[in-house]
């Protein structure tokens, strides 16, 4: 008999759910229920049921939560979601986290819930083989090591070698894989199955790894059973980039990946939908790299004229930007990861901190995602604008702060503001220490010392560098101002803050 866990926090639902057919005739029995995730993640420990069938909506935890949760314990068998008519995008953010389908409420009758069983039942059967002992944990791990091998993000070569050792051990030698392109869309898993792009059989075991817009599917077999290769059914069109290899050894398995993300990174800049059976000959391919400093700099222009609140200028750099990277087709995750810092830095600008990344990062070409940050620079500066309250009740002084914001790098000084707003520079000098509380080279200090601050903690360049882009001419000098303001020198403050986080 497989053991069932019933989630589900209205009393009523469960009655009907238990009552409505024979479990123990199809094979079941149900050893346990629970009202919220919470109590049923204790079940799960205690149990170990081999599936779950759960509400998505509830108390305290939800059935997403539980999800995730359950899978980061270690449990790997079939999770079917129970949802309502209006919860559809939580059912399908269900699936791409790992659940094995949903039930409408509405429709549960015995056809229904006589179907989902028997695919159930399928699934476990499948699992059950006895090769099979090495929990999905394991393989998510591989997964999380190797992309980040790929992308060079840190080392784990010891322990990513280790789980290797112990998939081969458990009779998995070979692996499919097919990575889909779909940016912010989900994705149609028997259509790919249908036409070729995934490979099952009855003892293959399948999994997944999604990430900014990308999902890998792995189609894992033993040394007895991986096939042949095979190709697409005939007519085969999906509405996706894909990308796939047949019969990959665990020793290939990384450069392999490499090779893939790369020719799907050729799409993504090309924003186009193609279909390419990977060959060795493909992890060839060589791009010119721009390096982090060239980056840093074109970040930069784009961050200036964003404080600026020059949209027109923080648009046109953020173009040239695009097309360097298209141009030398920096990697996919590169370009994200980039889009994603220059909006939490629009934010924190803005005044608003640190942005929510939403399903906008998983554009699904390089050209969207760079209309969408267009956007998202248009709504900050918005935002910002809307939210601005005057510096001084008095319009002279507002422009002088607007010009110092602006302008801070440029040589600025009270003879040079007297002029610009055609005010005496005693009488200005005046005005602005009433006006603002300090003087204007204090004010003019304070600006440049929060942009030499930025610089340092967010840059590679030199203090010489920083001061020469604030505004000082004297490196001397600028230290000298940055430790009145800051009590540390610039190098001390750069040393202090990256050693602490």
């Amino acid at each position: 008999m497989w053991r069932v866990l019933l989630v589900e926090d209205e009393t009523r639902v469960r009655r009907l759910i238990k009552e409505i057919i024979d479990w123990e005739k199809l094979g079941f029995v149900i050893i346990g229920e629970a009202a919220n995730g919470v109590e049923a993640l204790k079940v799960i420990q205690e149990e170990s049921p081999h599936f779950i069938l759960c509400d998505i909506m509830m108390p305290l935890m939800d059935g997403i939560e539980l999800l995730r949760n359950a899978r980061l314990q270690g449990f790997e068998g079939p999770f079917v979601m129970l949802t309502c008519m209006n919860e559809f995008e939580l059912a399908r953010q269900a699936v791409e986290y790992g659940a094995t389908s949903y039930i409408l409420k509405l429709s549960l009758n015995v056809d229904t819930i006589r179907e989902m069983l028997d695919k159930v039942n399928r699934e476990l059967s499948k699992a059950a083989i006895p090769a099979r002992q090495i929990s999905y944990r394991d393989f998510e791990l591989l997964y999380r090591y190797t992309w980040r091998q790929i992308h060079g993000m840190d080392e784990a070569e010891p322990e990513r070698r280790d789980l290797l050792q112990r998939i081969s051990a458990s009779g998995f030698t070979h692996v499919d894989l097919c990575l889909i392109l779909h940016g912010s869309s989900g994705i149609d898993e028997e259509e790919l199955t249908r036409f070729g792009l995934i490979h099952s059989n009855a003892t293959s075991v399948i999994h997944k790894f999604r990430i900014h817009g990308c999902t890998t599917f792995f189609s894992w077999v033993s040394r007895s059973e991986h096939p042949v290769a095979h190709g697409l059914a005939e007519n085969g069109v999906v509405a996706y980039s894909a990308v796939w290899a047949r019969s990959i050894t665990l020793s290939e398995l990384e450069s392999t990946w490499r090779g893939m993300i790369r020719l799907i990174e050729e799409s993504w800049f090309e924003c186009s939908k193609s279909r390419i059976a990977y060959s060795i000959t493909d992890s060839n391919i060589q791009h010119p790299v721009l390096s982090s400093q060239t980056l840093w700099n074109m970040e930069r222009e784009i961050l200036q004229a964003f404080e600026r609140r020059d949209k027109i200028s923080c648009i046109r750099q953020l173009s040239i930007m695009f097309d360097e990277m298209k141009k030398n087709h920096t990697s996919m995750t590169v370009v994200m990861e980039m889009a994603e810092r220059l909006d939490n830095r629009f934010a924190a600008i803005s005044g608003y901190g640190k942005t929510q990344t939403g399903d906008w990062l998983s554009a699904a070409n390089h050209e969207e995602l760079r209309l969408v940050l267009e956007n998202r620079i248009d709504d900050w500066l918005t935002k910002w604008i809307k939210s601005t309250t005057l510096p001084s009740s008095h319009p002279e002084i507002n422009r002088i702060v607007d010009y110092i914001q602006s302008h801070y790098d440029k040589e600025i000084t009270l003879k040079l503001m007297a002029e610009h707003v055609a005010l005496d520079e005693h009488y200005l000098s005046g005005l602005f220490s009433k006006k603002m509380g300090c003087t204007l080279i204090h004010y003019l200090h304070k600006v440049r010392i929060d942009q030499a601050r930025f610089y340092l903690l967010q840059s590679t360049l030199t203090v010489g560098e920083i001061a020469e882009r604030v505004g000082f001419g004297n490196v001397a000098y600028f230290v000298k101002i940055f430790k009145r303001w800051s009590e540390q020198t610039p190098s001390e403050f750069r040393k202090y803050h990256m050693s602490n986080g």
